[in-house]
């Protein structure tokens, strides 16, 4: 396989007085080209504090994040802040918890919105999307008549429209109900199945089985790590969990 993104000894250091606290503390991981990677955690462990390391929203005290995106490698830590932003924007998708959708603009028109950024407007594509997943009726729509997954929905399509080579997901089920919830993993394995590298943070396991493997963190440090088979994901992660006293 090939590698995507390299973590070396990462870790990120906030201080009250002469209090220190380490919410990514000494992290190492690989990432390869179309892998879906489910980071989980209990509330607090320092998931989402790593991803949004890896997308640039914070600057870490130690290590490395360094993308093979292009031939050289990008090192994060040698960066400026606006060379950050215009790799992030070219790279990376990003999903949250809550859509951030733009509640005066039309489903079609947030999608559209990151093209538009780029000065690249490609109708077929966002038309092509909305079709492929559900949305082509609500593409008129503003955001407030759709429900919570088509909000997810529309919110993903947005992140992925331009081909970023990576798609980060921060507890992108968190509020939504079951039947949502299966709704957008459904879309995001399919995305996954179609190229799409993803590495998606939960504290969730009936999202963390759709992933193919899955990295645990407790208080910042990565505890432990599962490659899932095709057999039985549920046990497995019950199993694995069950060690850890979940």
């Amino acid at each position: 396989m090939e590698k995507l993104l390299e973590i070396k000894n990462l870790t990120k250091t906030y201080y009250e007085g002469a209090a220190e606290s380490r919410v990514v503390d000494n992290v190492s991981m690989e990432v390869d080209k179309g892998e879906f990677v489910v980071i989980m955690g209990a509330s607090g462990s320092g998931k989402t504090s790593l991803l949004h390391l890896l997308a640039g929203i914070d600057d870490f005290n130690e290590g490395t994040v360094k993308y093979f995106i292009c031939p050289k490698g990008n090192d994060f830590g040698r960066m400026s802040e606006k060379a950050k932003a215009i790799f992030r924007r070219t790279n990376i998708g990003i999903v949250f918890q809550q859509q951030c959708l733009i509640p005066d603009l039309t489903v079609y028109e947030n999608i559209m919105l990151p093209m538009m950024l780029a000065h690249q407007p490609k109708k077929d594509t966002v038309f092509n999307l909305c079709s492929q997943f559900g949305l082509k009726e609500h593409m008129g729509k503003y955001p407030s008549r759709l429900s919570g997954g088509q909000q997810q929905r529309a919110a993903i399509l947005r992140s992925v429209v331009n081909k970023p080579p990576l798609l980060l997901c921060d507890e992108p089920t968190g509020s939504l109900n079951s039947a949502q919830t299966e709704i957008v993993m459904d879309l995001l394995n399919e995305l996954n199945q179609n190229g799409q590298t993803i590495i998606l943070v939960t504290h969730d396991r009936r999202v963390a089985v759709r992933g193919e493997r899955m990295v645990y963190i407790e208080d910042g440090h990565i505890e432990g790590e599962l490659k899932f088979t095709e057999t039985d994901r549920e046990h497995e992660l019950m199993d694995f969990l069950g060690k850890r006293g979940w």
